[in-house]
């Protein structure tokens, strides 16, 4: 529509204009100069006033006297309104360099008019023809053919092959077109039109008097083509290649013959955000690459000729196929329409002119494999990782972050990698403490940094985590034998990611190539086991290992697996945790060591079933992970005891930690009923057992048969701490050795060993409910004296002494003077692992109380219950006998009343 627009001004404007010029025609053809023709208008004196200024007036007298071929002469002359008009404006040529005598060549100036002449007339049948040859031949050097005064320029009769001696020309030999506008009969109305058919000039007068040539005036002063690096800054069809640098634009200017399929800005935007970032980037990588770009868009050998490719031309071969400068084939073909395709993708802006070349808006990119083929590196510097990438050359480490997808070599690492990118910031907190090191820190420096690097990149594409993952990651460190470290994941409510504690900052980005999340921070390394225990609390294990000297070795053991009790486990082991941690340092030893297994055992590939595996104390450990619940449970050699793991996957440098919340006690670790009393003050009640023969509580000569429930018994103590004897008369009780057995007797309990443990942390030797109740030794089923031998447990609330929070008394007891019934229970403690034979009553463990219980013996009334019941009874039936016999005499009597007749009634 333009193009039409402008063709019907050019026609009103030369009909206005070109009434103030003497008509000519061909039959008034003279043997006239051309010019002498330009001399005779008064409103081309400027334009005659810089051809002598320039010194072309000979050359092109020359032109005329020696045009053997005959092929004359085409001028289009500029009136003087349109010099005036071309001065206008902020850094104009003409306003720049008209006032300028300084240089005699006067070579830019040269450059402009040769723009306005044709070594050729034109003809009326190519109406076709919408580009012509000037006599402009833009060159790197400042004076070229014909610029240079000189003899006729005359073209060559054949191209130069690529890269053949082109003298400094800029399009291969031959001189810039310039685009025209012609009517319907071929005439031309319209100069210097950009493809859009609008600015240059328009033909207000046509002199065709001389036989030299043809004379056209015209109303503007014709520009020229822009040189390249102008054109790529200020063109607004693609934004890429504004960015690149001034020096590579000027070089890329001063590249011969060019075609270029440049992309449009609709193009670009079908890019990855992260590959447009990438490339519009300050760093060296991405101005490699926009010139690669480039390259791939760029042709200088054009169409097997070595000439620039127009559209005309690209329209005139049937299949057009050329190089791009970096040795990619261009595919050109045209639809019914004319419509021009590159590689199946359309020109949508054809014949750009540029000083160099030609340039073709393309919507879509000329790209090897169909995209950029980003490296990991790339799109970190797009996310502006700059630190991070630093690092990662520094340690030499550049190949899991510079590999072509498409091009790996064989020695490289096998991608796609997944990595997690710590901010710039806390990357230069960290590198920064290494500033100033000494050669030999320096190397050790080295040595972390790859560690730390190694540890923020896992293989593979990690996109679906569930919580509490270990997924690998590319650290193989000595302490896990060539093993990978594992990387902690966890999933929050919402769905936000942490890494090692280390939430994800911003948006995830999961690309072709790799996968990348950006931190705040970085993810701390898995530190040693000791240490790691320090800083999980678990303080009581780490007093354990430093009491048996094993800190050193745990440090340094590679490849284990620790099984830590926590602190409260310690805690709620009772008179086992101090007994362990006050003097038995061999038996404190064996079962740490029992917790050591070979190898890291993660909880997350652990199966359903029971797995058997060695310990470093010679047992076994068993270990299984639940299907349902996911939980981690743990199980000695031996033992039906189950130990839940609460906190799992605590990461070494050596492997990994679980904590548990019991204490397991291994068979290499007997725990006798007299260690457990030792190790709380009951001194008092060891001597009275003592002295009333119960040694064989202690020494495990045991000779009660097991009974009860399930057939399987053991034997608690509940020993009075000796505090509680303050109280207690116990001069009576050791002069009478019957009152001091039953008081024996008492505290001795055997149980019921059917449950295989007590609900809660606390490890207690038999279980420990509300209103449940055990049977002593004094109870007459037991063969006791004593119908009051059972003692019951009630819930209180606990204290400081009374952690378990429970009370223990005589069952149906009641308040006696001077005794007490009733005691709290203080400490409590399992005895583990005590050879006994089979059917026997096997060792359980003590509860320390803060009160001895002594035996409770009812008054009269109470011994002769029996009887009283009895007695009860009968009065009760006695009672319901003769209000019975009252009742029926009392209804019988009233009724025979009621019969007779009173007097002076009738019967």
């Amino acid at each position: 529509m333009r193009g039409v627009l402008w063709v019907w001004l050019s026609v009103l404007v030369a009909g206005i204009l070109g009434a103030g010029f003497p008509s000519t025609s061909k039959a008034e053809i003279q043997d006239i100069n051309l010019v002498d023709i330009i001399s005779t208008y008064p409103e081309l004196s400027a334009f005659t006033r810089h051809l002598q200024r320039t010194r072309l007036i000979p050359t092109l007298n020359r032109i005329q006297t020696y045009d053997t071929n005959s092929t004359g002469v085409t001028i289009f002359a500029p009136t003087n309104a349109a010099f005036d008009n071309a001065k206008i404006g902020h850094g104009s040529f003409w306003m720049d360099e008209l006032p300028s005598y300084s240089d005699n060549v006067q070579a830019p100036l040269r450059q402009q008019l040769l723009y306005h002449i044709l070594n050729h007339t034109v003809s009326l049948t190519e109406s076709n023809a919408t580009y012509l040859e000037t006599l402009y031949f833009p060159s790197r050097n400042r004076l070229a053919e014909p610029t240079h005064p000189g003899n006729i320029p005359q073209k060559p009769l054949t191209p130069g092959h690529p890269g053949a001696e082109d003298k400094g020309g800029l399009l291969g030999g031959s001189g810039q077109m310039l685009r025209v506008v012609r009517s319907s009969n071929g005439s031309i109305l319209h100069v210097g039109s950009d493809a859009d058919g609008i600015h240059g000039a328009n033909v207000i007068h046509v002199d065709q008097s001389s036989s030299y040539g043809d004379l056209y005036i015209i109303d503007r002063v014709l520009n020229l083509p822009p040189s390249l690096d102008v054109f790529l800054r200020e063109q607004k069809a693609c934004t890429l290649f504004q960015h690149m640098p001034n020096d590579l634009l000027h070089s890329l200017a001063l590249t011969a013959h060019l075609t270029i399929f440049l992309p449009s800005d609709r193009a670009w935007n079908r890019l990855h955000p992260l590959e447009q970032a990438y490339l519009l980037g300050s760093s060296p990588q991405a101005q490699d690459d926009r010139l690669r770009i480039f390259g791939w868009h760029a042709s200088s050998t054009g169409i097997h000729d070595g000439h620039v490719a127009y559209a005309s031309s690209l329209r005139s071969a049937p299949h057009a196929q050329f190089t791009t400068i970096l040795g990619g084939d261009i595919r050109v073909s045209h639809a019914e329409n004319n419509s021009l395709f590159v590689n199946g993708m359309p020109i949508i802006q054809e014949d750009l002119l540029t000083e160099n070349g030609v340039v073709h808006i393309l919507d879509g990119m000329l790209l090897p494999h169909g995209e950029l083929g980003m490296t990991p590196e790339k799109y970190l510097l797009a996310l502006n990782a700059t630190k991070f990438v630093s690092l990662i050359r520094r340690a030499g480490l550049e190949s899991y972050i510079t590999q072509d997808p498409h091009q790996v070599p064989p020695d490289s690492k096998s991608g796609p990698f997944t990595f997690l990118v710590p901010s710039n910031e806390a990357l230069e907190r960290w590198d920064v403490q290494f500033i100033g090191l000494s050669k030999k820190k320096a190397l050790m420096y080295v040595t972390q940094l790859r560690e730390m690097l190694l540890y923020h990149i896992l293989p593979g594409h990690q996109r679906a985590f569930h919580n509490s993952s270990l997924p690998v990651t590319e650290l193989h460190p000595s302490g896990l034998s060539g093993a990978a470290q594992r990387m902690p994941v966890h999933m929050l409510d919402n769905g936000t990611i942490l890494f090692g504690g280390n939430s994800v900052s911003s948006k995830s980005f999961f690309l072709n190539s790799t996968t990348m999340y950006l931190l705040d921070d970085m993810v701390q390394m898995p530190r040693d086991p000791v240490q790691t225990a320090s800083e999980a609390s678990l303080s009581t294990y780490v007093k354990a290992l430093y009491k048996v000297q094993m800190d050193k070795n745990v440090r340094q053991t590679p490849y284990m697996t620790y099984i830590v009790p926590s602190n409260l486990a310690f805690e709620s082991a009772g008179l086992v945790s101090k007994h362990l941690l006050s003097s038995a340092n061999t038996k404190l030893s064996h079962v740490l060591s029992s917790q050591v297994l070979n190898g890291a055992w993660y909880g997350a590939v652990l199966r359903d079933q029971w797995t058997r595996l060695p310990n470093h104390d010679g047992s076994f450990l068993w270990m299984r992970r639940d299907a349902v619940s996911s939980d981690t449970v743990v199980r000695t050699n031996g033992s039906d005891l189950d130990v839940h793991v609460i906190r799992p996957d605590l990461l070494t440098d050596t492997g990994v930690m679980h904590v548990v919340d019991r204490l397991a006690i291994p068979a290499s670790a007997p725990i006798s009923l007299y260690q457990l009393a030792q190790s709380a003050p009951t001194g008092k009640m060891v001597s009275l057992l003592h002295l009333a023969g119960f040694d064989w509580v202690w020494n495990e000569t045991h000779k009660l048969e097991a009974g009860g429930i399930c057939g399987r018994q053991k034997l608690v103590l509940l020993v009075p701490e000796d505090r509680a004897f303050a109280k207690l008369k116990s001069h009576t009780y050791e002069h009478n050795m019957e009152q001091l057995r039953a008081l024996m007797s008492l505290h001795i309990l055997v149980v019921d060993d059917c449950a295989a443990q007590q609900p809660g942390n606390e490890d207690v030797p038999m279980p420990v409910v509300d209103e449940i109740t055990h049977i002593s030794l004094l109870d007459k089923s037991m063969g006791g004296t004593s119908p009051y031998g059972t003692v019951a447990f009630r819930r209180v609330s606990p204290t400081s002494e009374n952690r378990l929070g429970y009370m223990v008394g005589i069952k149906g007891a009641r308040s006696t003077r001077g005794k007490e019934h009733s005691a709290h229970v203080l400490e409590y403690g399992r005895a583990s692992y005590m050879p006994v034979h089979a059917g026997r009553v096997t060792p359980g463990g003590i509860l320390t109380i803060d009160t001895v219980l002594e035996p409770f013996e009812s008054g009269w009334f109470f011994r002769w219950d029996w009887a009283r019941k009895i007695c009860l009874l009968g009065a009760l039936s006695l009672g319901a006998i003769l209000a019975g016999i009252y009742a029926w005499h009392w209804r019988c009597g009233y009724t025979r009343v009621q019969t007779e007749a009173l007097e002076g009634e009738e019967e």
